[in-house]
């Protein structure tokens, strides 16, 4: 409904989703600012479908200003980051999709100026192969790291083999995750490898900022003045705290351009009480947040963030939905929707080329693909969302060595 009608909803007239999506078409736009006014961005398509995501210039920088504003090491003892020409700022390396037209390339390079004034910033490309992500992390030595939680199991893992050699002991040093579950098992990896527990937060390519979390807060913190939230179950009704909800609702409040009201995303959440002094609720519980990092061994290790399928876009006008699953250690395969009338065989021989193209480039040539055409692709049973990427566990994984 949000595609259909999305030049009735936008506010701005001079918007246009054709328009957009030409402007999008040129890899070149991607970290330009349109018109000087919008950061332009398409959503990952977790949720149903690929979205067109138009960010004025004001909300990014009130979004900036906030979590410099609330850089407290703790929810509770907010300590604005200081400036001085002669103190020496933290290196942040943030992971990124580079591929694609994503929100978090687009934040990192149209406005990175608010944030150099504290820390120099680095941009990790998630698409990269693994051995150069490790290479381009050992050279940086970052104090500060935002990255993907399913990628940090990863990358702690590297680090307690020796292949990755960061310090973390360096004070104000922090690691941030989002995008995907930061499960127990991967915060306790993360505390060995690292000696420091991994800070949490969530949000979407329409809403960059729903929750966040301090050292010693076990919970995600909404930022309610930023994103109104609701719990809600099958008919929308909110649900008592406590219970998981069947879905949420959001609604973006600093976004002037793209105006969303009550807007569904199809993650299931237990809400928790008003922390102490936090004005706002916090979220005990999350599930769908979708895995996106692929380990293959064939039988060296190679580890991929994401799956191109279609070349340098995310998604195809001749296919309704789509997953990349993988089958085996040394092998994945992509399922897809086609619209009526499309030539099954020429798309399927597309996608089989495209993602032969994206394996080889990070090394991983020797895992075997396939590509099926497919009338249904079953969503998450626990989450309802049909999720993109799914990467075998890690433990099937090294049942399988």
């Amino acid at each position: 409904m949000l595609v259909e009608h999305w030049d009735d909803i936008v506010a701005e007239p001079c918007l246009r989703r054709a328009a957009l999506e030409k402007h999008l078409e040129n890899p070149a736009n991607w970290n330009r600012r349109l018109k000087g006014r919008w950061l332009v961005c398409q959503t990952s398509g977790t949720s149903g479908i690929p979205i067109i995501t138009p960010h004025d210039v004001e909300s990014v920088d009130w979004l900036h200003a906030v979590h410099a504003a609330r850089n407290g090491t703790t929810a509770t003892s907010h300590k604005p980051l200081t400036w001085s020409p002669f103190q020496r700022r933290p290196r942040m390396a943030a992971f990124i999709w580079e591929t694609a037209p994503s929100a978090s390339a687009a934040l990192f390079h149209t406005r990175p100026w608010i944030g150099a004034l504290f820390s120099s910033h680095h941009a990790i490309d998630a698409g990269a192969s693994w051995p150069d992500i490790l290479q381009r992390l050992n050279k940086l030595k970052p104090n500060v790291l935002i990255c993907y939680a399913s990628i940090l199991e990863r990358l702690a893992r590297a680090q307690l083999d020796g292949r990755l050699q960061l310090d973390f002991t360096v004070p104000g040093s922090s690691i941030s995750t989002g995008g995907d579950v930061l499960a127990p098992g991967i915060r306790s990896m993360c505390q060995q490898a690292f000696h420091l527990q991994p800070l949490d937060g969530y949000g979407s390519g329409e809403s960059p900022a729903i929750a966040r979390q301090w050292q010693g807060v076990d919970q995600l913190m909404l930022l309610e003045d930023l994103t109104a939230f609701e719990a809600v179950d099958a008919q929308d009704q909110p649900v008592p705290e406590g219970e998981i909800s069947d879905h949420v609702l959001i609604t973006p409040l600093i976004n002037r351009a793209f105006p969303l009201l009550r807007y569904r995303l199809n993650d299931r959440v237990r809400l928790g009480p008003v922390h102490a002094n936090w004005p706002f609720r916090s979220i005990d519980k999350i599930i769908g947040r979708s895995a996106m990092t692929f380990t293959f061994h064939t039988p060296e290790e190679h580890v991929i963030v994401g799956m191109n399928v279609f070349g340098i876009h995310e998604t195809d006008p001749r296919v309704i939905n789509w997953q990349a699953r993988q089958t085996s250690p040394s092998s994945v395969e992509c399922l897809c929707m086609p619209v009526p009338g499309t030539d099954v065989a020429q798309l399927t021989s597309e996608i089989l080329r495209n993602m032969r193209v994206h394996l080889n480039s990070c090394g991983c040539d020797k895992v075997t693909i396939a590509a099926h055409a497919v009338p249904f692709i079953e969503p998450d049973p626990h989450s309802g969302k049909l999720q993109q990427f799914i990467p075998l566990p890690l433990h099937s994984q090294l049942e399988a060595d």
